[in-house]
């Protein structure tokens, strides 16, 4: 019986050794990026909302987080607020504490299916007390399937107790359902108003943005750039990019290294000069543009394919000429040379913030972030040294 004992205790202890293992890390995480000109509101009834905190001490315990625990965790927003070009440039390290002290506190929340998303609550009109309130996260879950069963058999008893009088039971209970459907009736076009008003909203800014490409190219006629407004998202899927035709010769199947440890960043051509000249090339800025070079600024989100294709394109920022201008450029793009780890081609994603470069009056990306993130080995290797085909 002793020796059982011991046998048990040491696999429950691998067994939470390889769990804790398992954890995810920020670096894991595909976030997507979404922004706002108004304060966020939820998107479901079923939601818990905490406050985000900054640093690196966690999170203060939330009873209703608590709650949730045993619950399938859809969707985590992360919703914070941004006010000038200073808050842009620190956005990645900002979000980064909040999203760890969210990790550290309450690991249980990220699950295997769970979407992660930064929403951005953007204006130049100063600090907004709306924005503050919405600031946070919003856990979004699903409820047990079996509570909804148990709740369903305790009421049907109690309907059925009655029974001389059934008419007024009836009667009573119809009423309330009346007034009801009407309360409901009356409320619901309000919503669905609203709703399609935002859709036609962002639907307009869609179709008017890739409109006013060609005007920053025309000459300089001494007037004030007006490219600037509130911070959008430019996107490219999947099936936009299927135009673009890679260079070289893209394998159907992951592909492994020589090596079973070997590793290295997804890189585009030859390195860092290479994309630097690539973007030099492909993005023509006016005279108006350069003249206003400070306030050029953008992030650009590039998910890459196991074979380097890339996969998706999304651009943030708050001029919306030069968002388009980047998409377009990232569009024409060949494949990449893709991340590997552990000896095996895999995804990954490239995070990018561009900004105006006066020495050579270009944009040019000054910080790059990749999930995963590289360890301190992986350096950027050809195909050849990697691989034997």
């Amino acid at each position: 019986m002793n020796k059982r004992k011991i046998i048990f205790s040491v696999l429950a202890i691998l067994a939470g050794f390889f769990m804790s293992a398992q954890e995810t890390t920020y670096d894991d995480m595909n976030i997507d990026i979404d922004s706002l000109s108004k304060a966020y509101t939820p998107t479901a009834k079923k939601y818990v909302y905490v406050k985000s905190k900054k640093g690196s001490d966690g999170m203060p315990k939330d009873p209703a987080v608590d709650a949730i625990l045993k619950q399938t965790v859809t969707d985590i927003v992360l919703v914070f607020s941004e006010y000038d070009n200073d808050d842009m440039e620190k956005r990645e390290d900002n979000n980064r504490e909040r999203w760890e002290n969210l990790l550290a506190t309450y690991p249980g929340l990220f699950q295997f299916s769970t979407a992660y998303l930064n929403m951005c609550q953007y204006t130049r009109s100063g600090e907004n007390e709306a924005f503050k309130k919405a600031q946070g996260f919003y856990i979004y879950y699903e409820a047990d399937p079996t509570a909804k069963a148990e709740v369903k058999k305790v009421e049907e008893p109690v309907v059925q107790t009655p029974v001389k009088t059934p008419e007024k039971v009836k009667e009573e209970k119809s009423k309330p359902k009346e007034n009801t459907v009407k309360e409901t009736k009356a409320e619901e076009p309000k919503k669905v108003d609203t709703k399609k008003e935002e859709k036609t909203e962002e639907k307009v800014v869609k179709n008017t943005e890739p409109v006013k490409v060609p005007h920053h190219n025309e000459e300089d006629d001494g007037g004030e750039y007006d490219g600037h407004g509130p911070e959008t998202t430019h996107t490219a899927s999947d099936a936009e990019l299927k135009a673009s035709k890679p260079k070289k010769a893209i394998p159907n199947k992951p592909r492994r290294a020589k090596d079973p440890k070997a590793c290295r960043p997804p890189f585009y051509e030859n390195g860092d000069d290479d994309l630097n000249e690539f973007f030099k090339n492909n993005i023509t800025l006016s005279k108006k543009q350069k003249r206003h070079g400070k306030h050029l600024l953008a992030l650009i989100r590039i998910q890459i394919n196991y074979d380097g294709s890339i996969k998706k394109i999304m651009v943030t920022g708050t001029d919306q000429i030069l968002n388009a201008q980047l998409t377009a450029a990232v569009k024409m793009m060949n494949a990449w040379n893709p991340a590997v780890k552990g000896g095996v081609t895999c995804k990954s994603e490239v995070k990018l913030t561009m900004k105006y470069d006066k020495a050579s009056k270009a944009m040019k990306p000054f910080e790059t972030m990749i999930v995963p993130r590289p360890g301190p080995k992986c350096k950027i290797v050809s195909d050849s040294e990697l691989f034997d085909d």
